[in-house]
C-alpha cells in the first residue's frame, strides 16, 4: 500500500524552484536529492528525494484553488498504514518556522468536489 501526503508553501515570487528545493531539503534534513523533468509538473521541472524511505518530491503548483501557494511539496511512501506517518505536519512546522506559510490540504483535495479544507500553518 502506497500512502501520500501533500504540503502547499507560500513563497515570494521571486524565489526560483531549485533555490527552494535545495532549502527545504536542508531544513527537513534530507541529504541527497535530485532534479528531474516531466512534463507532469509545472515548467517540466522537479526536484526529488533519494534514498530515503520517505519520497519527497518538491515542484511548483498552478493549482487554482491553491492560489497564494507557488511550491508543492508530495510526500509518499509504500508499506505505511496511515498519512500521518509521513509527518507532513511536522516538515510544515519546519517549513513555516523559516518563514513560508504552509498548507496540508484535506486527503480529498484532487476531486473537484474538494471543500477547500485543510490545516494552515502561518509562519512562526
Amino acid at each position: 500500500m502506497s500512502t501520500y501526503e501533500d504540503i502547499f508553501v507560500g513563497a515570494p515570487g521571486d524565489l526560483a524552484l531549485p533555490s527552494f528545493a535545495q532549502t527545504v531539503f536542508r531544513l527537513i534534513g534530507v541529504e541527497r536529492f535530485e532534479e528531474r523533468e516531466s512534463g507532469n509538473y509545472v515548467d517540466g521541472q522537479y526536484f526529488r528525494s533519494i534514498g530515503s524511505a520517505v519520497e519527497i518530491t518538491v515542484a511548483r503548483t498552478d493549482d487554482a484553488d491553491l492560489t497564494g501557494y507557488r511550491f508543492w511539496l508530495s510526500l509518499s511512501a509504500d508499506g505505511v498504514d496511515r498519512p500521518d506517518s509521513l509527518d507532513a505536519p511536522r516538515i510544515a512546522l519546519i517549513i513555516s518556522s523559516h518563514g513560508w506559510r504552509c498548507f496540508i490540504p484535506s486527503s480529498d483535495w484532487a476531486r473537484t468536489t474538494w471543500s477547500g479544507a485543510g490545516r494552515i500553518f502561518e509562519v512562526s
